[in-house]
Order: C-alpha cells, then structure tokens, then sequence
C-alpha cells in the first residue's frame, strides 16, 4: 500500500509542477502589466518594481525546487 501512495503523490507532485510550470509561463508573457508602470502610482520608482520582481521570481524558484526535490527523492 505504500508504494501505490507514493506513487500518487508522486503523480500530484508532476501535476503541481507543470502547472506551476504554466503559472511561470502566463507571468512571463503578462510581465508589463504584472511588473510594469502601474497607472495607479506612476511615482514608484525602478528599484521597488525590480525588488518586487525579484520576491516573485525567488518565491517561483524556491517552490519549484521543493517540489522538484520531493518528486525525485
């Protein structure tokens, strides 16, 4: 019975991951209007739009890299 539970995390683990995958994907080509000039704020500068593309893009890689690990262990 384990191996029958592994395998279906397992399975769910590849699903997360190529929505995942697909999440990465919708944000990269909707970049402008996720990370771009903000109409309601034309003051915010370069730096916060960077660091709030940097706290997206770590987050996208850390989970990523989680549930990589656990589908192949």
């Amino acid at each position: 019975m384990r191996a029958e539970v592994m395998v279906l995390l397992k399975c769910v683990l590849f699903l997360f991951l190529v929505g995942w995958c697909g999440l990465g994907l919708w944000m990269l080509l909707r970049y402008d209007r996720l990370f771009g000039l903000h109409p309601d704020d034309p003051a915010e500068s370069s730096g916060a739009r960077a660091l709030n593309v940097t706290q997206v893009s770590i987050v996208w890689v850390g989970v990523f890299k989680i549930a990589l690990y656990f589908l192949i262990r």
